[in-house]
């Protein structure tokens, strides 16, 4: 069989910044299995000049640059109306403390990644951006499309009440033309008599049908009438005979080839002077095509709401494999720390103690000893930054005794004051889940001795109806109410994580204030990641 031709793929453009060629060539390398169309600038001005002229989804761009370095030109395009919703992507191999990435966000950077830069990592991103970027071009055009077929039928359905309106009109001011009005109209015209018995239907009713205009008396008309709409019409019509409103319904009527469309019924009471019925006029129009045009809207919309789930649920995914690699990077740089640069200075201290032999000169002794003592404590920060990355308590004993080892060290290196409860028949958890756990532990109290200004830090581990939480409180100077509403705007990239590590186990992180001092707390389902052994605190 041939291949089926598939749809042209609807390109975004991609702008990479840079002042050295060399990095545009390798941000061309990593991006172009993306198959999108890449757009290379050398300058803030020429970026500039290059938004300008072209739709651009995404803004690859260095920070370090002669003249304007990238937050000035974040800054530059954020002010334009019509790049305040591009993407903008800062690499940056030089400013990569905190308050650089802050200053990044501040200027409206979606992303903000070190140097050595990962492909595959690179890609996820602007891949992620430029989709929603088409995503949202696509929708645009059909919303304009949409706007646009409503406006027509709109004015169409105008068309044919002033049309209907102007018949009205005309069969009050001359009966005698009302047979040739009839015949030329392209509705189902009927009067009914005022206690809703037939009294004439035009002949395009039957020309539809294909009834015998002797056989349609009475309401032998309904036999026309889809069996599902038959008692909603009927009772719909003798509640306007017997109330005197104005009659209206959807049904669908047979045709002579048995096929069923949709009509629009319409009626309204003639009265004489004292107000009683003596007559009922209306028309029964064709509405089958808009009709399918109003359900294609309805299947459209459900596809784009179907759309968007996907492409949350991908993103999903997409955050729990940017954690689970983060988490993974950490126990690889930990165990090459310990492993590597931690039995290299070993082998350090014992070649210096070799090389002072008998022969030494006291001279010689006290520089050895000085430079055995520089060793010793590089060791000791080798080891204690290998276990803040990933303490090997976490794999070899459990969360508990990981935890207990942290809040001992981060005593010793703050002065704050640690309590540490559990539940005694707390369960040992799954692997993924106490590292989870562990890591949000870590960044609240890491926040603790960054903003908290606090004395002391309680953290308490329990499980009750059926829940598993974790909490960690201060007696520092509290948060704002928008941060404790984890509203977007006034959130970092910490708690954001935290928020994100909870959701992928189903759990939820709620922040409040305790007057002093802030509540973190960590609510997880039970049950669902608990492992067979349970472990006591170390």
């Amino acid at each position: 069989m041939p291949n089926t031709p598939q749809p042209m793929k609807d390109r975004v453009n991609i702008l990479m910044v840079d002042d050295q060629p060399a990095k545009l060539l390798s941000y061309e390398v990593m991006l172009g299995e993306l198959d999108e169309n890449l757009i290379k600038a050398s300058s803030a001005k020429e970026a500039l000049e290059l938004l300008l002229k072209n739709d651009v989804a995404v803004v690859l761009m260095d920070v370090s640059m002669p003249e304007v370095d990238g937050f000035e030109l974040a800054n530059m395009i954020r002010q334009h109306p019509r790049f305040q919703k591009t993407a903008i992507i800062f690499i940056s191999a030089v400013h990569l403390t905190d308050v650089d990435r802050l200053k990044g966000y501040q200027q409206g950077a979606v992303d903000y990644i070190s140097v050595p830069v990962i492909p595959e990592l690179l890609r996820a991103k602007v891949s992620v951006f430029s989709e929603l970027h088409r995503k949202t071009r696509q929708l645009q055009t059909l919303n304009r499309e949409l706007e646009r077929r409503v406006e027509e039928r709109t004015e169409e359905l105008e068309t044919r009440s002033q049309t209907l309106q102007q018949l009205n009109r005309e069969l009050a001011r001359k009966n005698q033309e009302l047979d040739a009005i009839v015949h030329t109209a392209p509705d189902i015209i009927f009067s009914r008599q005022a206690d809703g018995s037939r009294d004439y239907i035009s002949d395009r009713f039957y020309d539809y049908t294909g009834a015998d205009s002797r056989s349609v008396n009475g309401f032998e008309w309904l036999d026309c009438v889809h069996p599902d709409d038959k008692e909603h019409a009927m009772a719909h019509w003798l509640r306007s005979v017997e109330s005197g409103a104005n009659y209206e319904a959807e049904y669908r009527i047979r045709s002579r080839d048995g096929a069923y469309r949709w009509f629009r019924a319409r009626a309204l009471p003639i009265r004489d002077l004292k107000g009683g019925i003596v007559k009922w006029y209306g028309t029964c129009s064709d509405i089958h095509d808009s009709k399918m045009l109003e359900q294609s809207i309805r299947d459209s919309a459900a596809e784009l709401e179907k759309m968007v789930d996907e492409r949350t649920a991908e993103l999903r995914r997409l955050s729990v494999r940017l954690l689970s690699m983060q988490d993974e990077e950490r126990r690889r740089i930990a165990r090459d720390l310990h492993d590597g640069l931690g039995q290299e200075l070993a082998v350090a201290k014992m070649v210096l103690g070799k090389s002072l032999g008998p022969n030494s000169t006291p001279a010689e002794r006290p520089v050895a000893d000085e430079a055995s003592e520089i060793i010793d404590r590089a060791i000791q920060q080798v080891r204690s930054m290998s276990h803040l990355l990933h303490p090997p308590l976490l794999d070899e004993v459990g969360l508990l005794s990981a935890l207990s080892w942290y809040m001992d060290g981060l005593t010793k290196r703050s002065g704050i004051e640690t309590s540490f409860e559990v539940q005694p028949d707390f369960p040992r958890l799954a692997p993924e889940l106490e590292t989870a756990i562990f890591r949000i532990v870590q960044e609240a109290l890491t926040n603790v001795f960054k903003h908290s200004e606090a004395r002391k830090v309680w953290i308490n581990l329990s499980r009750r109806d059926g829940q598993m939480i974790v909490s960690v409180r201060d007696d520092g100077k509290g948060i704002k109410k928008r941060t404790a509403d984890l509203q977007p705007d006034s959130i970092g990239i910490g708690l954001g994580g935290m928020r994100q590590r909870a959701k992928e186990f189903g759990g939820e992180l709620r922040l409040s204030n305790t007057q002093p001092g802030t509540l973190v707390e960590l609510v997880i389902p039970a049950g669902r990641s608990v492992s067979e052994k349970t472990p006591t605190p170390a």
